[in-house]
């Protein structure tokens, strides 16, 4: 982004598998063409039928947050934007814009200082897109099952050497990479989080109305880390190190 400007007038592109592409690129289509109109309210419904289709990508998440912050959503515009980041961590335009309507937001939230392996981890599980890490993935073990395959059928020789540190190289590769891309998958590596949809919400020292006090308030857009549940309580965790209880209904979880 140039000069603090949103990237929320450039919208994402589609891409999907055919058989899904026939049955949503029509709606997600509709809602480029509503947004493009100023409709953003009828272009969010678009996108939101999509992911109601059992759909879901990085660039619906990212149009359906850009058409949210132009009817003044930032709740539904942070919630989506963060969606649409853990699909697609290396985008930039997602982000940029995160970061400019988390200036939006009321609470000001100085994270504490993180460890720097954590940091190191962070930075390579978002470095590569998806498909990129699936690509890798897949080219690396077919190397390894071509290298071990001319190892068999070679007599011995320097070339069996080489093919030996190619199949050796290929095996880390597809480990390293395929564990990467499980861990992504999976969501190990990720914490549950949640984004404050109230537009204040008193954070209590219990999981009750009665038995708690207020600690501290916080207001819509606000991202938490949900630590524990507790019937219809959950405890949250900020990036300061506060903690306390909220309502899981006050809630929508990334």
């Amino acid at each position: 982004m140039r000069g603090g400007a949103l990237a929320w007038l450039g919208l994402a592109a589609f891409v999907a598998a055919p058989s899904t592409l026939a049955a949503q690129q029509p709606l997600f289509d509709e809602g480029n063409r509503l947004y493009q109109e100023g409709d953003f309210a009828g272009a969010a419904d678009s996108y939101n039928a999509v992911l109601e289709g059992g759909f879901e990508s990085a660039a619906v998440y990212y149009n359906l947050a850009n058409a949210h912050v132009r009817l003044g959503g930032l709740g539904e515009a942070v919630l989506n934007y963060e969606r649409a980041a853990r699909l697609d961590p290396g985008n930039d335009d997602i982000r940029a814009n995160l970061a400019l309507v988390n200036q939006r937001l009321l609470d000001r939230i100085e994270p504490m200082p993180r460890f720097w392996l954590l940091s190191v981890f962070d930075w390579w599980m978002g470095l590569m897109p998806r498909g990129v890490l699936t690509g890798l993935v897949v080219a690396c073990y077919l190397l390894l099952g071509a290298a071990l395959v001319m190892i068999v059928l070679r007599r011995p020789g320097g070339w069996r050497r080489g093919l030996k540190r190619t199949a050796f190289a290929a095996g880390v590769a597809t480990a390293v990479l395929g564990a990467t891309l499980m861990v992504r998958e999976t969501g190990l590596a990720e914490p549950e989080e949640a984004v404050v949809m109230a537009a204040e919400a008193r954070v209590l020292s219990a999981p009750s109305e009665e038995g708690g006090l207020t600690v501290f308030t916080l207001h819509e857009g606000t991202k938490v880390r949900i630590d524990r549940r507790a019937g219809e309580w959950v405890e949250i965790v900020l990036a300061d190190g506060k903690v306390g209880w909220l309502p899981a209904e006050v809630l929508e979880v990334v």
